[in-house]
Parts: C-alpha cells; sequence; structure tokens
C-alpha cells in the first residue's frame, strides 16, 4: 500500500519518469503481494495482458535515451472505439481497412462501414474464454464473439463476401488452457488441456455457425510474432486480391 501510494503521491515529469517514480514502481512490483495478486488475473480481475511486460522492462523504458522497440509497440493496447480507416499500398494493389469497436454500444457505429466491402477480418481472443464483459459480467467474452460472428457472416449483405477469421493471441491460449479447462465457456468440451484439441474445437465452433455460401479462412494468430504475422499478412493479402478481382469482374 506504501508502494500505490506512493506512486499517486509522486507527480509526472514532462517528458519522462523521475528516477523516485521508477525505483516505486519496480518496488510495487517485486512486492509478494502483487506477484500474487498478478498470478490470479484470469480469475479475480481483468488487467491488460502486456502489463507485465512493461513492468518487467520499467528500467528500460524509463531511461532518458529511452526508443520504443518493435516489441514494445506490439504490445500497446488501445481500446478501439468508434470507426477508424487506414489506406495503404502494397505490390501496386491500394487496401482500405476499417478498424471498428467491438464492445457493444461501439457496434451501431459499424453500418456504414460495410457498404461495398471485399472481405470482413474478425478478431478472436482465444485467451478470452474464461472472461466476461465489461458491460455485462453474467455474459462469457467467447460467447459474446460466437454471438456476434453469427450475426455478421450470415447477414444477407455480406452473402458473397470473404470472411477471414483470426483466432489470436494463441500463444497466451497455450498456457492459459493448461491451467483453465475450456469447460468454463463450453460445458461440452471434453479435450482436456491439449492446446490443438482446444483450438481446434472453438475454431469449430465459429465454422459451424456459417449458413452462408461465402468462403471463410480461418488463421491461429499471434500479433507479437512478426515472422508468424509476415506469413500469415502473405495469405490475407493473396485472399483479398483475389476477391478485389472477383468483385471487378
Amino acid at each position: 500500500q506504501e508502494y500505490a501510494d506512493n506512486i499517486m503521491r509522486i507527480p509526472l515529469v514532462d517528458g519522462g519518469f523521475s528516477p523516485e517514480l521508477r525505483d516505486t514502481i519496480k518496488s510495487l512490483w517485486k512486492d509478494e503481494g502483487i506477484q500474487e495478486t498478478y498470478s490470479l488475473r484470469d480469475k479475480k480481475f481483468q488487467l491488460n495482458d502486456s502489463a507485465g511486460y512493461f513492468f518487467e522492462n520499467i528500467e528500460r523504458i524509463t531511461a532518458d535515451n529511452y526508443v520504443p522497440t518493435i516489441d514494445d509497440v506490439l504490445r500497446t493496447r488501445v481500446r478501439t472505439t468508434g470507426v477508424n480507416s487506414a489506406v495503404f499500398e502494397f505490390d501496386g494493389v491500394h487496401f482500405r481497412i476499417v478498424d471498428v469497436g467491438g464492445q457493444r454500444a461501439e457496434r451501431r457505429k459499424w453500418i456504414h462501414c460495410f457498404d461495398s466491402v471485399s472481405a470482413v477480418l474478425f478478431c478472436v481472443n482465444l485467451a478470452e474464454y474464461d472472461l466476461t464483459l465489461r458491460e455485462d459480467p453474467s455474459q462469457k467474452r467467447m460467447k459474446e464473439s460466437l454471438l456476434l460472428w453469427d450475426e455478421i457472416c450470415n447477414s444477407p449483405y455480406f452473402s458473397n463476401t470473404a470472411f477471414i477469421l483470426f483466432l489470436n493471441k494463441k500463444d497466451l491460449f497455450e498456457e492459459k488452457i493448461k491451467r483453465t479447462d475450456l469447460q468454463v465457456c463450453f460445458p461440452n468440451y471434453e479435450g482436456g488441456s491439449d492446446f490443438k484439441t482446444a483450438a481446434g474445437f472453438i475454431k469449430k465452433q465459429f465454422l459451424d455457425q456459417n449458413n452462408a455460401p461465402h468462403s471463410i479462412y480461418p488463421h491461429y494468430t499471434c500479433a507479437i510474432d512478426t515472422d508468424l504475422m509476415r506469413v500469415i499478412w502473405d495469405s490475407v493479402r493473396q485472399t483479398l486480391t483475389t476477391q478485389l478481382f472477383q468483385d471487378i469482374f
């Protein structure tokens, strides 16, 4: 409590952390009580999954000459709200990606974004199967993702649209499935703690929801694994390019 009180008391310094604030954060993170609480984060409370990474690297991050690394950038988290759009060119092909918030309150803002899209990229956090929604503690996040997937995947507006299903954070899922049974979300699951069995079960839940004639391309992903994402992006790019030419001709 003393460390926490000190952190709240110490003013932020323009352009960085003061040595006092840095040392207090380091002491707080090393505290046995904090470490024990952190180990229970899946069961007791919801915490950003990259928090531990930044705590472990507080010395480097608070240095005067600190420059963010690629890993630092990949682990930053900002909740998507509203509608965000980005346009880029790759191999002579222009892509426009529209990112929308997944929270219930954000979904009403989506509809006008879905006019004439070539593909839908749907991201599912595999490691959230035991967590609940912030806005509805009675609903598992994975179940909510399935409901949303069913709604969008089977919408008549997308009957001829390709769907790319990203089953993300497979690295965190592989660790969590060893200590938390998938039955907390799917009572009929009987595959135990085997990663491939559990991941395959979840993928099947999503694929089985599809009643439309369009194609679905599932990928197990880990956004912080740049080598893996490079391979997956090549596959996704080919899918998007193929779909684009189909739309044109």
